[in-house]
């Protein structure tokens, strides 16, 4: 489920609710909204999280301008409020009153968002009605995000997704307004900080390999689906189907994106159980990047 300030103010528990999302943050700004003299934040949702020992994360109500900068805010919330152990999310959707996104608007506002996270070595969560999942092509994202998809009365029509907020008109003890509800699919919005944040340099590697996706997928666009392997010129030179090969790297990066992040995973578990000092865990980390690679 997830919880805003003002709308679920006065929650007392939280009886069948496995995790969830707080409101934290309103574009690049911490959420914090005063009525009847009493200010509303994120600290008391946050406070019965921990007291009830409910893995927990924050989301920002995406707002026109700079995506990197909410992200930088949320992240700062989630760890003053100590919830870090469900993926941040960017929650991206219209409102006549406040903002209406063109797809193209909240595709670059996503994932400048999404590319600020990995930055700090945390996989982002981005929030999308179908519809604007769908317009986006948020699954096909190289910066791979956890898919929180809303979708009321059907199952979301996407080929991946992570969560589904299915309803919302849940009620939750206490709470001053009704609640969404929210199925899990997958694990992917439950993440270990202590295990998945990387140091500076892993955290490089991974925004230059969604960088260098996007820039890929930007020159296959370019190509005409019609080239075709095998073909040759007058000449006999062969004509090479530059779609179909960037397709291929396309994949291919997405592949290794998502090797680097489970390796650097894997890498600080066995550091944990085995002792590694943390430069011998960075070496195995770069040895494995760089024989991926090739090099």
């Amino acid at each position: 489920m997830d919880l805003h300030p003002y709308y679920q103010r006065g929650v007392t528990s939280l009886p069948g609710v496995e995790y969830g999302w707080l409101k934290m943050a309103d574009g690049a700004q911490e959420y914090s909204k005063t009525a009847d003299g009493t200010v509303y934040t994120a600290d008391a949702h946050a406070a019965l999280f921990r007291q009830l020992g409910i893995p927990f994360g924050g989301y920002v109500y995406a707002q026109p301008g700079d995506g990197a900068a909410e992200a930088r805010v949320l992240w700062a919330e989630c760890q003053r409020l100590g919830g870090t152990s469900v993926a941040p999310a960017c929650d991206i959707e219209s409102d006549p009153k406040i903002h209406v996104w063109s797809a193209e608007e909240a595709t670059d506002h996503g994932r400048a968002y999404c590319s600020e996270m990995l930055k700090r070595g945390v996989r982002p969560a981005i929030y999308m009605n179908d519809a604007l999942a769908g317009q986006t092509g948020v699954e096909d994202w190289p910066e791979n995000p956890v898919l929180w998809i809303a979708r009321y009365g059907a199952k979301p029509a996407r080929t991946r997704y992570d969560v589904h907020q299915y309803r919302s008109d849940g009620t939750l003890p206490g709470s001053a307004g009704l609640v969404d509800w929210n199925q899990a699919y997958t694990t992917a919005h439950l993440i270990d900080t202590e295990v998945s944040e990387l140091d500076s340099t892993q955290a490089a590697q991974l925004s230059a390999i969604a960088q260098n996706s996007a820039y890929v997928a930007a020159v296959l666009a370019r190509y005409p689906d019609s080239a075709t392997n095998g073909d040759a010129d007058a000449n006999g030179t062969p004509i090479y189907d530059a779609a179909e090969n960037t397709r291929r790297i396309v994949g291919q990066l997405k592949t290794l994106g998502a090797q680097v992040t489970g390796l650097g995973a894997a890498v600080a578990a066995l550091s944990k159980d085995n002792s590694l000092t943390t430069d011998a865990v960075k070496q195995i980390i770069d040895d494995a990047v760089v024989k991926s690679l090739g090099g």
